[in-house]
């Protein structure tokens, strides 16, 4: 890099996760091994969201590649650490001199940002870019990513089950408890449950139906807890149901231009019990450990929706097709507690599925700690249409989320 030996960004005590309202703070350094002509030396924060896709229409010469993008920026500020202001443009351009150079910066983050994000064709990314304003010659940039974390309490997700519950209060006076905290229980803690059932077919003749009954042990998790599913079959066939299967599955929507389009990931699965014709069985309980993963919803952001469903499956023998069931549950950053206070565990809850003894659930151990965990599969290459070739940095980044180690503090 000629005069230039190194230019790094580093974060203050190496933190690089931050929640939304928190200060990012750290230091722009340069090594400089001669003295450097520049108007200044600047930090650029970025946020923002993107999305881009593009699909075929027509067929043959009349084929067309159409491109469908969006963007949404939560904040862009760049903030001069040494030298001149931004647009300056009085004076002599000063000297930076041979040395090495810290140069400290700080941000305070927005307390309604969206969880960061890398999914392909659309993300949410939050950057720091260092910059050696030169006149007359190509800038030197060096850029890295920071993780950003919507704390998605699961303690708060409201819904109208309260009027579903009103009736088991012995009296009025009982809601003095907080009917908020009853309701935000109710919607995450309770069962997410389905069912399904197909008939085959098989020339003119039709068998009997085969049912498929599961449910998860509750509707809201955290990285690092585990779903526990469980279920049951009635095959009134003569077709053997040769295992059952469960999946948790991220399905990802991306919005632009009045068009939407979907990707979709399975981040654990479980095989089960089948059963043969003219029987019923259990499935067995199937356990689905969540690995790193954004919330539900990417709140606050307009153009990416996060969805995630406990898919179970029965696999029917020769040319049918599946049964499946579909249970939704929700994922969080901050577990679900009870009504009383103290956690949850897949192991505790209301002895009467939906109806907690003397409204209160049984409180389960504290959890370990929260760590941070990166998403699997690699990161994402983080260089845009910003960057110049001569961008350096750490280009590759891989957002991090708050992850629950049960692996050293078990569940049951």
């Amino acid at each position: 890099m000629g005069k230039l030996k190194s230019f790094v960004i580093t974060f203050d005590n190496n933190k690089d996760v931050y929640q939304a309202g928190e200060i990012v703070s750290g230091k722009l350094i340069a090594d400089v091994t001669e003295g450097i002509k520049a108007r200044a030396v600047r930090a650029r924060l970025h946020g923002f969201a993107y999305v881009h896709w593009t699909e075929s229409h027509g067929t043959g010469e009349h084929q067309r590649t159409e491109h469908y993008s969006a963007e949404g920026t939560y904040f862009d500020q760049t903030l001069t650490v040494w030298g001149k202001d931004l647009g300056d443009k009085t004076g002599e351009n000063p000297t930076l001199p041979a040395g090495y150079h810290e140069f400290p910066f700080q941000y305070q983050l927005g307390k309604k940002l969206p969880s960061s994000f890398e999914g392909g064709i659309g993300y949410v990314r939050y950057y720091i870019k260092g910059i050696i304003d030169r006149p007359w010659r190509f800038n030197h940039t060096t850029k890295c990513a920071f993780t950003v974390l919507d704390m998605y309490d699961l303690n708060k997700e409201n819904s109208a089950m309260v009027s579903c519950f009103s009736s088991l209060l012995p009296s009025p006076r009982r809601l003095c408890f907080k009917i908020a905290t009853f309701s935000a229980y109710y919607t995450t803690q309770m069962q997410s449950r389905n069912q399904n059932s197909k008939t085959l077919c098989c020339l003119c003749c039709a068998s009997g139906p085969i049912e498929l009954q599961a449910q998860t042990d509750r509707g809201g998790y955290c990285p690092g807890e585990t779903v526990l599913v469980k279920g049951s079959l009635e095959n009134n066939s003569n077709t053997r149901i040769t295992k059952t299967s469960a999946r948790i599955m991220q399905t990802v929507t991306f919005y632009a231009s009045g068009r939407s389009t979907s990707r979709l990931h399975t981040l654990s699965s479980a095989v089960g019990l089948g059963c043969r014709g003219r029987t019923s069985g259990n499935i067995g309980e199937l356990v689905l450990p969540i690995p790193a993963a954004p919330p539900s919803g990417l709140r606050y952001c307009s153009i990416i929706n996060i969805t995630y469903v406990a898919q179970v499956r029965a696999h029917i023998s020769g040319p049918h097709m599946h049964l499946e069931v579909y249970l939704p549950i929700k994922i969080g950053s901050i577990p679900l507690t009870t009504p009383y206070g103290g956690f949850l565990s897949s192991e505790y809850g209301p002895a009467i599925p939906g109806v907690p003894d003397n409204l209160g659930a049984v409180a389960a151990p504290l959890p370990p700690p929260p760590t941070y965990a990166a998403v699997t599969g690699g990161g994402a290459n983080i260089r845009d249409s910003s960057d110049s070739k001569y961008t350096r940095g750490q280009l590759t980044f891989a957002p991090q989320y708050m992850y629950y180690d049960w692996s050293q503090h078990p569940q049951k």
